[in-house]
């Protein structure tokens, strides 16, 4: 937390200055130029505590004692408009090899989903935690967490995170997550591994922070399923139904990739996936041409990636339409019901 008087540097800027005032989880900065900055608490870094002889703060002036505020105040009243319950928190890696000899790791946190989220990062180092950052990160945004030498990487174990969600008004809550990053430098060093993405101008090595966490979920809501549905999640795959489809489905998509390609075993699990997500957006995307109400897409249980990148393609891209497990009694867990009207 941050009083008036501290002083403090910002973390993703050059400078610093002198702490004027604090209202919610804004701080205002009077820099060395003599303007008044309004910044996030998770932007600054406080260097000394109320430093009531820097210039810009009157020498008559006393630094009163005060309450300590909290920063990461959040008011949550109010209706609320989105009410998507899907989680998507990641980790990315960055490389500046301008320095051979020492490449610098940048590693940012990115929140893509609609939920806000508090989290506390730290590295376990030589066997002790180090803290790192903590704050608030807005829905659909994303913060720079550290900065790592190549040279650090062989002291450093792994990297922590804890994470809560929120939104204002009404909303769907979900589980408090803890997820831990073991550093591996051999793999971080491998620049094939770092793709082109959505979230950065630079390639970057994504992990996906809430992918175990939502599987967890779903062998959860897997273990209370009745016996006759566990013979079906025990299966490798589900069965296609064998009778006729209710009317109010228009089409019936397998997604399978048995169903999509006739060589399989020779595709690399990110290339399946690829297909699976291209034959989706074909399909989806003419449907809505062709003005269909809704579509089953089967993609069965298996370790449930697919099931989860269809439904981030939909909250990202198609944030209009709406969907839903389909029937359990005809697909058990493994098709979506995607309404297109």
């Amino acid at each position: 937390m941050f009083l008036k008087g501290d002083k403090v540097k910002f973390l993703d800027d050059v400078g610093g200055g002198v702490v004027t005032r604090v209202e919610r989880n804004v701080i205002y900065v009077r820099n060395n130029d003599g303007f008044e900055i309004p910044v996030q608490a998770s932007q600054l870094l406080k260097t000394e505590e109320r430093a009531a002889s820097h210039p810009f703060v009157a020498a008559t002036e006393s630094v009163p004692d005060e309450t300590p505020v909290s920063v990461g105040y959040v008011d949550l009243s109010g209706d609320g408009e989105n009410h998507n319950a899907s989680v998507n928190i990641l980790l990315a890696w960055t490389a500046d090899r301008r320095k051979t000899e020492d490449t610098a790791y940048h590693v940012h946190l990115i929140n893509d989903c609609s939920y806000h989220v508090m989290y506390v990062a730290t590295m376990l180092k030589e066997g002790v935690f180090h803290g790192i950052q903590a704050g608030m990160l807005e829905s659909d945004s994303l913060i720079h967490l550290a900065d790592i030498r190549e040279t650090e990487l062989k002291n450093i174990h792994s990297l922590q995170l804890h994470i809560l969600f929120f939104k204002q008004g009404v909303f769907l809550p979900q589980e408090p997550l803890s997820y831990s990053l073991d550093i591996d430098g051999l793999f971080l060093s491998d620049i094939t591994r770092y793709q082109s993405n959505g979230y950065l101008d630079e390639k970057a090595l994504l992990y996906n922070v809430t992918e175990k966490f939502l599987m967890a979920e779903i062998e959860k809501a897997a273990q209370k399923a009745p016996k006759e549905a566990q013979r079906k999640l025990q299966a490798d795959a589900p069965r296609r139904p064998q009778h006729k489809e209710p009317e109010s489905v228009e089409e019936e998509v397998d997604l399978h990739i048995e169903q999509l390609t006739d060589y399989p075993e020779r595709l690399s699990a990110g290339e399946m996936l690829d297909i699976q997500t291209a034959r989706f957006h074909v399909v989806l995307e003419g449907a809505l041409r062709g003005n269909r109400k809704r579509i089953v897409f089967i993609h069965g249980v298996g370790n449930g990636r697919l099931r989860l990148e269809i439904r981030r393609i939909i909250d990202k891209q198609y944030p209009q339409l709406r969907y839903q497990d389909a029937s359990f009694k005809e697909y058990g867990y493994g098709a979506t019901l995607v309404f297109c009207k």
